[in-house]
């Protein structure tokens, strides 16, 4: 399932409240005059996962003749209502956002529908989605179930586990927890001896888990939300030389996912197709755009991956 993937413009938060000047007059004129313009506002740019989904937005808005513009909230909910705002006065034909936290995109929600902008969730999905035209992404209770099944399986039905959580309060970290809770009821015998936001960052998953191991207490494997934690988990461990005793697990299937996987660092992930959502996204605002009905959910499925079916991303 590889992708070409382009280079993609970031837009700090800084910079947003600067281009007033250099907005889109009523956005009808797209990148080729085939189409229009579209804001893509991630809630962070980061890792390899947000950055694969905003060049295959951009990619794919090439290919359909609409301009996208991605924007970085850098985690901060203030900057990304900010951001829905200057897109909204730059007159950006639709607005795709990623919530930093749930319920801190909802005032961004209002502001574009009080403006008549399509707007729409990728990735995370906002507390009040019913302000949004769709959402767009993975279902993510199903991907976490699916990543706690292959954890607790991997390690015979029983021991001690450790999870690293995405930023607390975000769409992503509570689905993904939900579906893991759903598992583990399933598993009595199963212990979740950590648990701790390492917000997506893989230094800080590195520096966590680093902690955990050194307060003596034995754990059979770490659950991570994310694939760029997971690397840092796996360095942590393998630092401590423990690779052979303690498995890691991740959710992403992002490049640098990948790679630790083919290096024996990651011992799984699950994908939810990262180009795909980006795809999607992009595809699903046009036809709300052209005032076409979509449906309230776009959904990609979540697939195992191990070193055993990584040709299945190919």
């Amino acid at each position: 399932m590889a992708k070409k993937r382009t280079k993609f413009a970031i837009v700090a938060a800084t910079a947003a409240l600067l281009l007033t000047g250099c907005a889109n007059d009523g956005g009808t004129e797209g990148g080729d005059g085939e189409g229009g313009t579209i804001a893509l506002i991630m809630s962070h740019m980061s890792n390899s996962f947000v950055t694969t989904v905003a060049s295959a937005a951009e990619a794919k808005g090439e290919e359909l003749g609409y301009e996208v513009t991605v924007f970085d909230s850098e985690q901060d909910a203030a900057t990304q209502v900010s951001q829905i705002e200057q897109a909204i006065t730059q007159g950006y034909d639709g607005i795709l956002v990623e919530p930093v936290s749930t319920d801190g995109v909802v005032p961004g929600l209002i502001a574009a529908n009080d403006a008549e902008v399509p707007i729409a969730t990728i990735v995370q999905q906002a507390s009040q989605q019913d302000l949004a035209a769709a959402y767009i992404g993975g279902n993510e209770t199903e991907a976490g179930a699916l990543q706690m099944e292959q954890a607790i399986e991997a390690i015979g039905g029983e021991g001690s586990i450790a999870v690293l959580y995405g930023p607390m309060g975000s769409d992503a970290q509570i689905a993904r927890n939900n579906g893991y809770e759903s598992v583990l009821a399933e598993y009595p015998d199963v212990e979740v001896v950590f648990d701790q936001s390492a917000n997506w960052v893989t230094a800080e998953a590195l520096n966590l888990v680093e902690n955990w191991l050194s307060t003596g207490t034995e754990f059979d494997a770490v659950v991570s939300q994310n694939d760029a934690m997971g690397v840092g988990a796996v360095q942590a461990i393998e630092n401590a030389g423990q690779g052979d005793s303690i498995q890691v697990f991740g959710i992403d299937a992002t490049e640098d996912g990948i790679a630790s996987i083919e290096a024996d660092g990651l011992d799984g992930t699950v994908s939810q197709d990262t180009p795909g959502i980006g795809e999607l996204g992009v595809e699903t605002m046009v036809q709300i755009i052209n005032g076409e009905e979509v449906e309230a959910e776009v959904l990609t499925e979540a697939q195992w991956i191990t070193k055993d079916n990584l040709s299945d991303l190919e």
